[in-house]
């Protein structure tokens, strides 16, 4: 009975150390797909968005978007533009506009889809921490070390 309990273990400890192996090597996976944050002074956003934002958080010097938009027919891409414009407050705060390329797709599938983004240039603007407004909808706040 002893034994069985222990191999019992074994094979729990065995599958969890492989559910982390796996985690681990997804996200090194999506290391590829990290952008960079572009940055230029005075942008103006069109205003269409064609996605929605469902949640927006900030690890480390990364930005993680979760956005739903419609398409499914042609690749969609997506950058971020950061306005070098600083707007004096406490925390100062700065414009960050998701920009959103459909290539004239019509269709209606519903994509979900992660967007992270390496936002390390935003310590250029020299200020610490920075208030982010996400196409002037979401506010997050970055502090980095």
């Amino acid at each position: 009975m002893r034994n069985k309990m222990m191999v019992n273990k074994l094979i729990a400890l065995l599958f969890i150390i492989t559910c982390c192996a796996c985690h681990q090597k997804i996200n090194k996976n999506n290391a590829k797909n990290i952008q960079k944050i572009e940055m230029l002074g005075n942008y103006q956003s069109s205003g269409k968005l064609g996605y929605l934002v469902t949640s927006v958080k900030i690890i480390e010097d990364q930005l993680s978007i979760n956005i739903i938009y419609n398409g499914g027919c042609k690749p969609h891409s997506f950058r971020l533009i950061g306005d070098s414009t600083i707007l004096q407050s406490n925390p100062v705060q700065t414009n960050v506009y998701l920009v959103h390329e459909n290539n004239g797709d019509n269709c209606s599938d519903e994509i979900k889809k992660e967007l992270i983004f390496d936002i390390s240039r935003l310590k250029n603007l020299h200020h610490n921490p920075i208030q982010l407004n996400l196409d002037n909808l979401n506010t997050l706040t970055y502090q980095y070390k």
